[in-house]
């Protein structure tokens, strides 16, 4: 441990600390409570928060309904629409509008509509679309926040466009014209869905615990943040990134979790004012690792693992932790983290935490390389 908080890559300052799985002893720490910088590590608190307030097994239900001559596209929290069918295996468009849109014009042909105005009802997410201290070049990491969208609003090359939840409408008005029902107009809802409107179709996305999956493999930072605002708005605060981040510090509480110096700015890890500590993460960790039937049990399968999948699959390549260690990745300009399980070289199952901030300008890459390292050693021991 000495080796590591002192290797000369590491320009910055050190939280690290490791359990046995078994026994909960602490096998190695360096100040463990300090408050660091956690990158995408946040999304292991998402993952906790996601399972425990939503529940692994709920979806996400994308809804049309229908009064007179207005029918609208209402949003549940799913951003990984399929334009067209959805497909029942997939995390990635489970939920298709073209389905939807069977659903929907079958029904509103029946009580003699065929021509209605689109009303997007995204009205779900509240406050800003983007965490205010996110901005410039982090921006291409993340949708804009709204409760709905196909495929995250990302374009041929891959980024995000704008008005995710308007380009979703204007997707599902072309999928009803196709089946007899015109569009006038597509416009963004000013308030919800009156509930005297009737429900006319409905499809669900993947469940949550396939959604925390992706979230943690591919360290998806839209889904993650969605997962906030869902979390916020279950728990009676306002689904926004400040309700977000205060529903999350209240269910780690409830979990038993000392909250001190914890700094919740959004649940992707993009802000650079987020604050969590190796004793937290752990402590997280080993609650979902030693839980079989509990909701927190299906988190750890979605952290990558080293040189086989997600944000690992180019990492640890030829060191003992290859496909020995699960773990989830952070990294920002001057923040590199990693969080997880590994087996060491003995069989025994071990519950680690390492996170560096205030890493020197031009560091992050050398910085990467120590924590691989020291993860390495781990596995080797």
């Amino acid at each position: 441990m000495t080796s590591f908080a002192s290797d000369p890559r590491v320009t910055g300052h050190v939280s690290v600390k490791v359990v046995d799985a078994a026994t909960g002893k602490t096998i190695a720490e360096h100040e463990p409570d300090a408050a660091r910088t956690p990158a995408s590590n946040m999304k292991i608190v998402t993952a906790a928060v996601a399972l425990r307030v939503l529940g692994p097994a709920t979806t996400l239900p994308t809804t049309a309904r229908l009064q007179g001559g207005t029918m609208y596209l209402v949003g549940g929290g799913d951003t990984l629409l399929a334009a067209g069918a959805g497909s029942p295996s997939a995390v990635k468009g489970r939920a298709g509008l073209d389905d939807l849109a069977e659903q929907a014009a079958a029904k509103a042909r029946a009580a003699g509509v065929t021509n209605v105005e689109l009303a997007v009802d995204s009205t779900l997410f509240q406050g800003p679309v983007r965490q205010p201290e996110v901005s410039g070049a982090n921006t291409g990491f993340i949708m804009e926040m709204r409760p709905l969208a196909v495929m995250q609003s990302r374009n041929q090359a891959g980024a995000y466009t704008p008005n995710p939840d308007l380009s979703a409408g204007q997707a599902f008005a072309a999928a009803l014209s196709k089946r007899g029902i015109a569009v006038t107009a597509v416009n963004r809802a000013s308030s919800p869905a009156p509930a005297s409107a009737k429900e006319i179709g409905k499809v669900q996305s993947a469940p949550v615990r396939d959604l925390v999956d992706f979230a943690l493999t591919e360290s998806d930072n839209t889904t993650a943040d969605a997962l906030g605002h869902l979390v916020a708005a279950k728990s009676g605060e306002k689904p926004t990134f400040d309700g977000a981040g205060r529903a999350t510090v209240a269910e780690l509480k409830r979990m038993g979790l000392d909250t001190k110096g914890v700094v919740v700015a959004d649940n992707s890890g993009l802000s650079a004012s987020n604050r969590l500590n190796a004793a937290l993460l752990t402590e997280i960790l080993k609650q979902a690792g030693s839980c079989d039937r509990c909701r927190l049990a299906a988190l750890a399968s979605g952290l990558p693992v080293g040189a086989l999948t997600g944000t690992l699959d180019d990492r640890l390549n030829g060191t003992a932790a290859a496909g020995r260690l699960r773990a989830k990745t952070g990294t920002l300009a001057d923040a590199t983290s990693l969080s997880g399980y590994v087996q060491t070289s003995k069989g025994r199952l071990l519950v680690f935490s390492i996170l560096v901030g205030d890493l020197k300008e031009g560091s992050l890459a050398q910085g990467k390389a120590a924590v691989d390292s020291f993860a390495a050693s781990l596995a080797a021991s």
